[in-house]
C-alpha cells in the first residue's frame, strides 16, 4: 500500500480516474497542472497534469507553472479519502484550500468532486 498523494499513489488514482469514460468526459478540453499538498506535513507536493481531462504525467517536480492548487491537512486528505467528507463540501468549509481560476473550478465543480471521491478507491497509507 502506498503513501497517499506519492508517485505511486498519484499513477494509480489518475489511471483509475482515466478509466471512468463518463468522468473523462467532463473533464474533456480540461488542461492543467494541479499541484496536491498538505498543510501540515513534510511531505512533499505533487503533481498531475491533464491534457484534455487525460493524465499525462506525474511528478513531484513543478511542471512549469501549476494553475490549480489543492491542499489539506492530514486529517481532511483523511476524511475526505474514506468518503466522510467531500471535496465540495472540504472546499466550501475552507478545509480544502483551493488557488487557481474560481471559474475553472466552478465549471469543473462537478468532474472534480467525483475525482475526489475516487480517491478512496485506491489503498492508501497516511
Amino acid at each position: 500500500m502506498e503513501r497517499f498523494l506519492s508517485i505511486p499513489w498519484m499513477e494509480a488514482y489518475a489511471a483509475h480516474c482515466s478509466a471512468d469514460e463518463a468522468l473523462a468526459a467532463a473533464l474533456k478540453g480540461f488542461n492543467a497542472s494541479i499541484e496536491y499538498g498538505w498543510l501540515d506535513t513534510d511531505y512533499p507536493n505533487i503533481y498531475l497534469t491533464l491534457v484534455n481531462g487525460l493524465p499525462h504525467g506525474v511528478t513531484e517536480t513543478l511542471p512549469k507553472k501549476a494553475q490549480l492548487r489543492v491542499h489539506a491537512s492530514r486529517e481532511t486528505w483523511m476524511r475526505i479519502h474514506q468518503r466522510e467528507l467531500s471535496g465540495k463540501k472540504a472546499f466550501l468549509t475552507q478545509q480544502l484550500q483551493f488557488r487557481g481560476s474560481m471559474l475553472t473550478l466552478l465549471k469543473y465543480m462537478d468532474p472534480f468532486n467525483a475525482t475526489f471521491r475516487r480517491m478512496g478507491d485506491i489503498p492508501a497509507t497516511f
